[in-house]
């Protein structure tokens, strides 16, 4: 019997995870904030808006920058939600709990991948 070799050869590490935007601070990641972002809107407190439309998207964080913002996602009851019915504390949280399912195969998709 005659042994067969087979040489593998591939890119490095950064440059697969280049093609799949999965580099740092890369689009992926870039998609993945913006996708969290959007799908937070419906649970965040709303009165008139101005904590959800000045909210600040970088490539790896969201920031709302109101001055109530940290007590309202700490201390906000849910009681006003006839604006926001999923509104309330730690929305990032609970949307996560809702719909993180549908970032994931989202993100994945962007990337060139599936969910798995």
């Amino acid at each position: 019997m005659s042994k067969t070799r087979v040489r593998v050869e591939m890119d490095d590490e950064q440059k697969i995870l280049l093609k799949r935007s999965l580099n740092k601070n890369g689009a992926g990641q870039k998609f993945f904030t913006h996708e969290v972002r959007r799908l937070c809107v419906p649970y965040v407190p709303k009165l008139n808006g101005p904590l959800e439309n000045t909210a600040v998207e970088s490539t790896t964080h969201i920031t709302y920058g109101q001055p109530y913002a940290r007590r309202q996602y700490y201390e906000n009851s849910g009681k006003n939600r006839s604006k926001a019915p999923l509104a309330g504390k730690e929305w990032d949280k609970r949307m996560w709990a809702d719909r993180g399912n549908e970032i994931v195969e989202s993100t994945a998709k962007f990337c060139g991948g599936k969910r798995g």
